[in-house]
């Protein structure tokens, strides 16, 4: 008789292992040798679960035994379960044999086509789905207290490594010594507001952050990254958050920093690709009807033209408005509102002063917070470890991890004010003065990208009609900073509190 086997392991570092591929091979010949069969074929899968039949050794075995020149008699495995692990996949199979005609035989097990053998056979078929079932639950279980013990269950992000403990009881992520820099200055960089993505990742590639194909790290790959919590120290799986054991990589104030302007630049159409000519779109309003303004090309020719008007033309019959003179228009109101350096100078020496006089103030806030925020955190842990051991309902703790995490995001949102340094909040009030003195000059010599994030960083709307630029909406601080009436005789007091608030 003709027979040909099949070997499987489930992982690459089982597949390395003396004991498991060869073992199976060698077990197998042996097995019909006994027998007396003619081996006429091995197929071997390294690394692949059976928790599907979508194999590509096990396919090619199956068109083997349906189309081969050579009739196939019986197919051997080591076990049942190395053929499939779900009894769907296993009856599918052995029905897929059945109908060339051909056995199925263990080596481990006893199994013929007598009704006892194929009793055995469902018996043991069904073993092996329990077992794997049961082996992804008890795995998750793991990785779940993994997680709630402040460790990680998977490979870390970029910036990090494993490091195996001294005493060989496990691993610890600490910080690459090469990528992790490149990461903090990944986030340094994009945190700045004056790069893009593309352009950061372009940037880091240079120095040596590079994808696995040895070039950028793709875009989407690079705003997943720029995105996880794990680079503040949080550790997040599933519905489960924790502190992590690890060292940050970044502050959760420069984290913040960029999800605001990831949030900003992937929800704003004004801020992706299309910006290329057309800086201002994203804060055009029609002075019309107050809607929002997109921006098209007639030939060499750029306008921004009411978006409402792609609904309904009834909706607004404003006027296109040509693009290139509501640039200049633009580029005139920025001289207009820009502040001169000696009131600028004025305006910082008394933001500090007023700094150096609310530093203990937030040092004791920042004591508060936290104090509330340790408190909070420890309130988690105790709700989701009585989850775990099955003290607290599912329902209840939903509803008590939310109430938890909506008071921690509060706490994080007040605190992360307190948490600023007297450099970092005198180096924030020393940028929105120099924007402030110099926004015309900046938007000048600036390409498109940094236009438009410029803009974005003083504006909060232009409104425009068909003769262009009719007024504009500042953003804090520069809606006081940048008023007349805001730095009169006497009012640089007022104006650097304002501006030390809104640091």
């Amino acid at each position: 008789m003709n027979c040909i086997v099949y070997a499987r392991v489930s992982t690459d570092k089982q597949a390395e292992k003396d004991l498991s591929i060869p073992a199976q091979l060698q077990a197998m010949r042996d097995y019909a040798r006994q027998q007396g069969w003619s081996v006429m074929e091995e197929f071997v899968e390294p690394g692949a679960s059976g928790t599907t039949a979508d194999r590509p050794a096990l396919q090619r075995l199956l068109a083997r035994v349906q189309v081969g020149t050579v009739k196939v008699d019986v197919v051997i495995v080591h076990k049942l379960d190395r053929m499939a692990r779900n009894i769907e996949d296993h009856v599918a199979i052995r029905a897929t044999l059945k109908r060339s005609g051909v056995r199925l035989a263990s080596v481990t097990e006893n199994v013929d086509d007598s009704v006892s053998g194929q009793l055995i056979e469902n018996i043991m078929a069904s073993f092996a789905q329990f077992y794997s079932a049961n082996l992804a639950t008890e795995v998750k279980k793991g990785m779940r207290q993994k997680v709630l013990n402040g460790g990680w269950p998977h490979r870390p992000p970029r910036g990090y490594m494993l490091v195996k403990r001294p005493d060989g009881t496990g691993n610890d992520i600490e910080i690459h010594p090469k990528d992790g820099p490149l990461m903090r200055r990944a986030f340094e960089l994009y945190g700045s507001g004056w790069h893009s993505m593309r352009a950061v990742a372009a940037l880091l590639a240079r120095d040596g952050l590079l994808s696995r194909n040895g070039g950028p790290i793709p875009q989407a790959h690079f705003r997943r990254l720029l995105s996880s919590s794990f680079y503040i120290g949080k550790v997040r799986w599933h519905a489960v958050e924790c502190p992590g054991r690890h060292t940050p990589l970044v502050s959760s104030e420069l984290f913040d920093r960029v999800q605001g302007l990831v949030h900003q630049r992937y929800r704003n159409p004004g801020m992706k690709g299309s910006v290329q000519g057309f800086p201002v779109r994203g804060l055009a309003v029609c002075a019309s009807c107050r809607g929002h303004m997109t921006a098209e090309r007639h030939g060499r020719w750029g306008y921004y033209r009411c978006s409402r008007q792609s609904f309904r033309k009834a909706l607004c019959d404003a006027k296109f408005c040509n693009a290139e003179r509501a640039h200049q228009g633009l580029i005139k109101i920025c001289r207009q509102i820009q502040l001169n350096r000696v009131t600028a100078s004025t305006i910082q020496n008394a933001a500090e002063r007023l700094i150096n006089e609310r530093q203990e103030t937030r040092a004791r806030r920042a004591q508060g917070f936290h104090d509330e925020r340790s408190a909070l955190l420890a309130a988690e842990m105790r709700l989701t470890d009585g989850f775990t051991t099955g003290d607290v309902s599912p329902a209840l703790y939903k509803a008590r991890i939310a109430q938890i995490r909506s008071q921690r995001s509060r706490l994080e949102e007040a605190s992360d004010r307190t948490s600023i340094s007297a450099e970092q909040l005198a180096e924030r009030v020393a940028h929105a003065l120099q924007l402030a003195t110099s926004v015309a000059d900046l938007y000048e010599a600036f390409d498109e990208l940094k236009r438009a994030e410029l803009l974005r960083t003083v504006f909060s709307a232009i409104v425009l009609d068909h003769n262009g630029v009719v007024g504009v909406t500042l953003k804090p601080p520069f809606d006081d900073l940048l008023k007349p009436s805001a730095v009169a005789a006497g009012g640089e007091g007022p104006a650097a509190q304002r501006l030390v608030d809104a640091a």
